[in-house]
């Protein structure tokens, strides 16, 4: 999955639970937050945005398929970049069931955020938060780095999704290592 998103990435360790991870501690409140990372980023920005990379049907690894399509070897990949004040914050891409893209709604979603929908009215349900490292090449969202991610699955209805979040570089240097409270 990882060679087929737009930004070049190696996986540096397999997903692990958090409690086996030691992600930079300024770091641990954004890997856990267990509400919308969207809402989390509108706190410390006066401007957010997402950028649409893409989407495109994609081979499910064993464990993408038994959480978000058993019966099924193929989905779809939803790449986006969340912008915010210090520019590019977060890669995320997200996957889930082509019968998610009608029924959950996600065919019309465009470059709103995914946190919107799936936080809306409803409570929402998240399972299966895991963390893990990774290597980001230079691209044109940011340079070469270490970078922490988390998994989880998320429901949009009854549709689960499957939301992989990269903290970038620029969301690190200007607000993890202030350890600023929001505006």
């Amino acid at each position: 999955m990882k060679s087929e998103l737009t930004v070049p990435l190696i996986q540096l360790a397999p997903w692990q639970a958090p409690e086996q991870c030691e992600p930079p501690e300024a770091l641990r409140p954004w890997l856990l937050e267990a509400d919308s990372m969207t809402r989390r980023l509108r706190r410390y920005n006066r401007q957010l945005s997402v950028q649409l990379l893409g989407n495109r049907s994609v081979p499910l690894a064993a464990d993408e398929q038994a959480l978000v399509a058993a019966d099924c070897p193929q989905g779809l990949c939803r790449e986006v970049i969340l912008h915010g004040d210090g520019g590019p914050a977060i890669l995320g891409w997200t996957l889930f069931a082509e019968a998610a893209l009608q029924g959950g709604g996600l065919h019309d979603l465009g470059e709103q955020p995914l946190g919107e929908r799936i936080f809306g009215q409803e409570p929402a349900k998240r399972d299966h938060l895991l963390l893990a490292s990774f290597e980001i090449a230079a691209n044109p969202w940011c340079p070469a780095a270490i970078v922490w991610g988390r998994r989880s699955r998320l429901y949009l209805g009854q549709w689960p999704l499957l939301v992989h979040e990269l903290f970038l570089p620029s969301l690190s240097s200007s607000l993890l290592s202030s350890n600023k409270e929001p505006e």
